[in-house]
């Protein structure tokens, strides 16, 4: 096992930013808390998980904290809750049975490449905080509600309590929002976008293959875009907004 635990330098509400390759982010608000923790964690005790949380790195600017944990080096596979993620492999290509990355065969397939545990995060912010991931496949979960706060993500699913304000981007992750109180921006390509409760001001929802849910209140204002290729549109509640919703082959219901 490897841990290591990172405490903001100052009391009080902080804007908390994290890249985190490949993982799992678990963030609890809490109102008694004065001072931000981060604490990383892996099983592995040596390898390339272990010497990532290790070289991870953190900056303090005021009430700005980042962490940044490095990428693992080519060719690793990381075992976790999503099954298997095979991490940088850089230029792959299977050749008459063969594995090649960036243009060496790999004898055996995957199995010649060394398999890691996840890196887990587990963030406790004081109330009021905003908070920022960024990885490739990182999966965010965020209990309690937060201001601001900002997803990027490959293939990583995100699952947040409530935001004041909200910027989503995804390729193959889910969204699900359980309520949003003033402007949400959310993007994924095969992924579902899901808001449970919206009373915001502005929001803009878009997504190819996935489909696009959200139960607004009689306390929402403001123009809503929904826009869907290939998944169902569903708005409710929405009759007293300003709405544009479109999906090309399947169903919008308001």
């Amino acid at each position: 096992m490897t841990e290591r635990t990172f405490d903001s330098a100052t009391s009080g509400p902080i804007v908390l930013g994290l890249s985190l390759p490949v993982g799992s982010v678990r963030v609890q608000v809490i109102e008694s808390l004065i001072t931000a923790r981060v604490v990383l964690h892996t099983d592995d005790s040596t390898g390339p998980a272990a010497d990532a949380v290790n070289r991870a790195r953190s900056e303090q600017n005021g009430q700005v904290f980042g962490i940044e944990v490095p990428d693992m080096p080519n060719g690793v596979i990381v075992r976790g809750d999503r099954g298997t993620v095979v991490q940088s492999v850089g230029n792959m290509s299977f050749v008459g049975g063969t594995v090649r990355i960036n243009g060496r065969v790999v004898s055996g397939g995957m199995g010649n490449m060394p398999t890691v545990s996840p890196i887990e995060a587990t963030v406790c912010l004081p109330a009021g905080s905003s908070f920022g991931l960024a990885g490739t496949s990182a999966d965010a979960e965020v209990f309690g509600y937060v201001d601001r706060m900002e997803f990027r993500s490959v293939s990583g699913d995100l699952d947040a309590d409530g935001v004041r304000q909200l910027t989503a981007n995804t390729t193959s992750g889910d969204i699900n929002v359980g309520r949003v109180t003033e402007q949400i921006t959310a993007h994924s390509v095969s992924g579902d976008i899901e808001v449970r409760l919206y009373d915001g001001s502005a929001a803009t929802l878009n997504t190819t293959s996935g489909d696009i849910e959200m139960q607004a209140t009689g306390a929402a204002s403001g123009h809503v875009s929904a826009h869907s290729i290939s998944g169902d549109v569903r708005l409710a509640g929405a009759r007293h907004l300003s709405v544009s919703a479109d999906s090309v082959s399947s169903r919008i219901r308001r």
